[in-house]
């Protein structure tokens, strides 16, 4: 917990929320400088029982939010089944999304999800709940994700701290379910760190979400455990890098 608290601390603020409420269910949502119809929305999935506001200023997205357009919506989810779509708070996100797109004018297209912890379960299995909706997803410190995949078509990002031991073993097991499904997957584990949400990680995810949100094609695949960059690389142990900033981040 003092690790993370000393994380936030450093972390750029964001502007002002604002709330959208839909049945019951609480969302903050962070405007980003200049937007238009054509403008996106990434779902941001915080710790357990974390408020949106909370999860908004921990993941300091809002530089990436400007610079493309994006709309950073988060979700006040508690109680015991909120991870779980089927149980209601996957109607309820698609309902602020709705909302969302109504109150500024966007186009209804596909969404960004990046989840930690509780909320990593969260973008796991929502994207899977529904996969039509979403363009990529990423979790930090995710300790629960699909018994069965359907659908691998979305770009994933999975990272956790190496003394993560019990959530490091179960998120090393996923991704490779996914690759033989077919997906794109980035693994990263950072050594001497555990279950905070680390600088590292956000570092990673904002990168890797700017390259994706760029447009930018694969320009190299390096091996899970050397981090080495072979010409022919295994592609199940192969992580898709899309630009030099990127791959140095993924090497470190």
């Amino acid at each position: 917990m003092k690790k993370l608290l000393h994380v936030l601390l450093f972390l750029p603020l964001f502007v002002s929320a604002e709330t959208i409420r839909t049945d019951g269910g609480v969302f903050h949502c962070r405007v980003p400088e200049t937007y238009d119809a054509d403008s996106g929305i990434m779902v941001l999935f915080g710790g357990r029982d974390w408020p949106g506001d909370k999860t908004l200023a921990a993941c300091g997205f809002s530089r990436l939010a400007d610079r493309h357009r994006l709309f950073l919506l988060a979700p006040s989810f508690k109680g015991r089944n909120y991870r779980q779509p089927e149980s209601g708070s996957g109607n309820l996100l698609k309902k602020a999304v709705g909302q969302l797109e109504r109150r500024y004018g966007l186009k209804s297209q596909k969404l960004c999800f990046y989840g930690y912890s509780a909320g990593g379960e969260c973008a796991a299995l929502f994207y899977q709940w529904m996969p039509e909706r979403v363009a990529a997803w990423g979790v930090h410190a995710c300790g629960v994700y699909p018994v069965s995949i359907r659908c691998s078509l979305a770009p994933c990002l999975i990272t956790c701290g190496l003394d993560d031991a019990e959530r490091f073993q179960i998120s090393r097991g996923f991704i490779y379910r996914y690759r033989e499904h077919g997906g794109l997957l980035l693994w990263k584990y950072f050594p001497d760190t555990g279950h905070e949400l680390s600088r590292q990680a956000l570092e990673l995810a904002e990168a890797w979400f700017d390259d994706l949100l760029s447009g930018r094609s694969i320009i190299a695949y390096g091996e899970d455990d050397t981090r080495k960059v072979p010409a022919k690389p295994d592609a199940a142990f192969s992580n898709p890098l899309y630009s030099e900033k990127l791959k140095e981040l993924w090497r470190k």
